[in-house]
């Protein structure tokens, strides 16, 4: 017995030989993931500290970035233009794919895998394609819209919507609803359906109504879900770049109208080649979603707790 017990011991050699294996194999992934990954945040910490154009050496300035980046006012500016229209945009895309769940798996038995095809395609069209079929039907010269409101109104009309500082944000929101309800639309579906419908046929054996169901049992256990997507929404709305960007070919609208934080990032660094002042916009922007992700995720162990 202690023979074989010696003999079931790997000898050292064996030993070294599969340590050898083994960082061989996850090497490759720790690479990628310092050059790729842990590389560029280092380094864009790096930046913020300093004014660099890309060229010579980065001269250390301290907090002078973050400062300059909170008196230009057209940060302010695209501070103010992201937080209205990710509120927004995420509002009416949460609602309208919860909504729309809901719809589709109370009253729809047969045929939902179609309903997920339709909802999806919008996410399947690349976003610039999407906001150049807006510029078009917005175009403030033989765009669809004018021409209909024309030919209701029996007079020419060459609104330009566009160039509006009143409706940019709105056509804004509207591409992003647009895009995005699909993908939240199957999130609270695939949430529906994961609830037992044991829970729900012995509420209504109890007598409860379809809304009763629907408050005191189905709405409860998607709480997870709702927390979920509403994140997703967060990180995406304060992030938004191509809607805006392709929607105002670059120039954020009239008075910076629908500049975002994402827009003024980009032009900070890749137009006026200020990576020091582009790599403080990216930390507060990271500063926000970090915050608002943590304030979500607390106020929702709350209400799951609540619920529990």
């Amino acid at each position: 017995m202690r023979l074989g017990s010696a003999s079931a011991v790997p000898s050292p050699g064996r030993r070294s030989r599969r340590d050898r294996a083994f960082y061989a194999t996850v090497a490759p992934f720790f690479a990628i993931f310092t050059v790729f990954s842990l590389f560029p945040v280092l380094f864009s910490l790096y930046l913020g500290f300093n004014r660099w154009d890309g060229f010579g050496t980065p001269k250390f300035v301290g907090l002078d970035n973050y400062l300059r980046a909170l008196a230009d006012p057209v940060f302010r500016q695209a501070i103010w233009n992201t937080f209205v229209v990710w509120i927004a945009s995420s509002t009416a895309t949460v609602a309208l794919a919860f909504g729309l769940a809901v719809l589709v798996n109370e009253f729809v038995v047969v045929g939902r895998q179609y309903f997920r095809v339709v909802f999806l395609f919008p996410l399947l069209v690349a976003p610039a394609i999407s906001a150049i079929i807006l510029r078009v039907m917005f175009s403030s010269n033989g765009g669809i819209v004018n021409t209909l409101v024309g030919a209701v109104t029996g007079e020419p009309f060459y609104f330009d919507w566009l160039g509006s500082e009143t409706w940019i944000k709105p056509l804004v929101i509207l591409l992003v609803v647009w895009r995005w309800t699909g993908w939240h639309f199957l999130i609270f579906l695939s949430g529906l359906q994961s609830i037992s419908r044991d829970l729900t046929e012995a509420a209504r054996i109890d007598g409860a109504s379809r809304m009763q169901v629907f408050l005191r049992v189905t709405a409860p256990l998607m709480l997870p879900t709702l927390g979920f997507s509403i994140t997703n929404a967060t990180l995406g709305g304060l992030q938004i770049f191509d809607e805006p960007y392709v929607l105002t070919a670059g120039t954020g609208g009239t008075d910076n109208a629908s500049t975002t934080l994402g827009m003024y990032l980009y032009a900070t660094a890749f137009t006026n080649f200020d990576f020091g002042l582009g790599a403080a916009v990216s930390w507060y922007i990271f500063a926000v979603i970090t915050l608002l992700t943590v304030v979500y995720h607390r106020l929702l162990g709350r209400m799951t707790a609540g619920t529990a």
